[in-house]
């Protein structure tokens, strides 16, 4: 096969597309401070150097010639993804969907987690949800959704991209150890309502978070907390598949069982912090309680779940979490795509950050016994120590 037509040599004006192109990539990763030692003079002639390497060995070594305007996505992706699971950059598609995002979109019933350059891995499945007829598995893998690889994705991209306002069902390509799967998982409305309230005799009731929203501690407090203090019991709060939802909102629910001045704060940069407090009387705040995770149980569930423990002593029971709890904002950009970026993280009021370090239980759930029979048996002695 004659590969010289495919390695002719980038012309001209591609050569200085992709030096301007670059150049602007770099020069915006040190003004946002994204670089380690971005804003030095010598970091940025390291930079550069290392942007003029890159760029000859493009123009001479590359086998074909490439248009950057065509894969300039890519690398926007990339810049931004390669900081944080939470960061993201979102094409014009997917930052409308992201804005006009709701609370009661359709879905799989698949719960997430990713890291950069990683394939997403199921951690959890919804039971009775379609992904649950379809034979997905917590410790699956994603690798295409709607045939479009997922490696690149953000976790954000791809929680998206599974979601829908109907019945139709999302295309999946699933790894399974040597197996290669393509499903199509229908999508539902799994929580019509965002809790779910259940007690049964000999057990402690417990209160099911699905969806950390605005008004759910309001609604709690008309419709839980009544019940809780006409028939006292021993009470759990399931956060095990709480990732997404509002982080105001994890704190008043925490404030439905403490009442505290110092609730931690957000820490952002340059040492700016912003504090938290549990300024409401508690209305279940001698209420025997505790608190389980999973491996799905991610940015609010978590902030919930440490108030909890630290200031309320709330035994937490399952899995640790995995250290995802920031503020985000989303950047509109002219051609309509966006980019969102982590800008604080939380800390307790005890200045332990659980941004990459994460929630560690108080009794562990085993990885293969995550069922609720496991999580019952294993939280009973600690309710009655209360």
């Amino acid at each position: 096969m004659d590969l010289r037509p495919a390695m002719k040599r980038i012309p001209r004006y591609r050569f200085f597309l992709w030096a301007a192109f670059l150049c602007a990539s770099l020069l915006f990763a040190f003004r946002m401070g994204l670089l380690p030692g971005g804003r030095g003079p010598g970091q940025a002639a390291r930079g550069f150097d290392l942007l003029d390497s890159l760029m000859r060995l493009i123009r001479n070594d590359y086998l074909e010639a490439r248009d950057p305007v065509a894969t300039s996505e890519g690398a926007f992706r990339g810049l931004v993804n390669s900081l944080d699971p939470l960061s993201a950059y979102l094409p014009k598609d997917l930052a409308a969907a992201f804005k006009a995002r709701t609370g009661k979109e359709t879905e799989p019933g698949i719960v997430v987690l990713k890291r950069y350059a990683a394939f997403p891995q199921v951690v959890g499945v919804v039971p009775r949800s379609p992904a649950e007829a379809a034979g997905i598995k917590a410790g699956d893998v994603l690798s295409a959704v709607e045939g479009l690889s997922t490696l690149a994705m953000s976790l954000t991209e791809v929680k998206l991209l599974l979601q829908g306002r109907g019945p139709e069902p999302v295309k999946l390509r699933v790894l399974r150890g040597n197996e290669a799967l393509d499903l199509d998982v229908g999508r539902a409305l799994l929580f019509p309502r965002p809790y779910t309230f259940a007690r049964a005799d000999g057990a402690p009731a417990v209160l099911s978070v699905h969806r950390l929203v605005p008004g759910l501690a309001a609604e709690l407090r008309k419709t839980v907390v009544p019940a809780l203090k006409s028939r006292p019991a021993p009470l759990v709060v399931d956060l095990r598949g709480v990732q997404d939802g509002d982080l105001e909102e994890a704190v008043k629910l925490a404030n439905l069982f403490v009442k505290a001045g110092d609730a931690g704060r957000f820490e952002g940069r340059d040492g700016a912090a912003a504090a938290l407090v549990l300024a409401e009387a508690p209305a279940l705040g001698d209420i025997p309680l505790a608190v389980w995770t999973g491996p799905g149980t991610a940015g609010p569930g978590e902030l919930a779940a440490g108030l909890l423990q630290e200031l309320r002593k709330a035994p937490v029971v399952g899995f640790a979490t995995t250290g995802l709890v920031a503020r985000r904002t989303l950047f509109r950009l002219d051609d309509g795509s966006a980019v969102l970026l982590a800008a604080s993280v939380y800390a307790l009021p005890s200045g332990r950050r659980l941004w990459n370090e994460g929630l560690k239980p108080d009794a562990a759930v085993p990885i293969d016994k995550l069922d609720e029979k496991t999580y019952l048996d294993t939280t009973a002695p600690l309710l009655l120590k209360r």
